[in-house]
């Protein structure tokens, strides 16, 4: 089985927001924000969808990042991921049963949270891009 998601790299001051999942079989673990990309949805529409019902916020400027793909035991997992900033104002709120805890980490801090296998194989590279991925020329 294939699923296909959007994950938001979002970034905010020199820091990107990292998400903990509340429940599931990944209970605990930390994600990048997003989810599952609908039939006809384009990566961005589905990050902007799911960071509406998630976080509570409205995406500002986004452009494509990279595309992971990872398999895990019971599917293939294709991740669009697109750098972000949240609208001007907007205050992320985990909801309720979907995440545990928000935090913003900083390059130092992106290897102190446990995150999801495919997530983590992002946040790698990302330490080693961070100052390109986090300049705003990309825009």
């Amino acid at each position: 089985m294939n699923v296909r998601v959007s994950a938001g790299i979002i970034r905010n001051g020199g820091r990107i927001l990292a998400a903990r999942r509340a429940s599931g079989p990944q209970e605990g673990l930390w994600e990048l924000p997003g989810g599952k990309i609908e039939d006809g949805e384009s990566p961005l529409a589905a990050l902007q969808r799911e960071l509406r019902e998630e976080l509570g916020c409205e995406l500002g400027v986004a452009w494509p990042y990279d595309t992971v793909e990872y398999d895990y035991p019971d599917f293939h997992l294709s991740m669009e991921c697109l750098v972000c900033n949240l609208a001007e104002g907007a205050e992320p709120s985990p909801a309720e049963g979907v995440h545990s805890e928000l935090r913003w980490l900083s390059r130092e801090e992106l290897l102190d949270v446990e995150w999801l296998p495919a997530d983590r194989a992002l946040v790698e590279g990302l330490a080693y891009y961070w100052n390109q991925v986090l300049e705003d020329q990309m825009l």
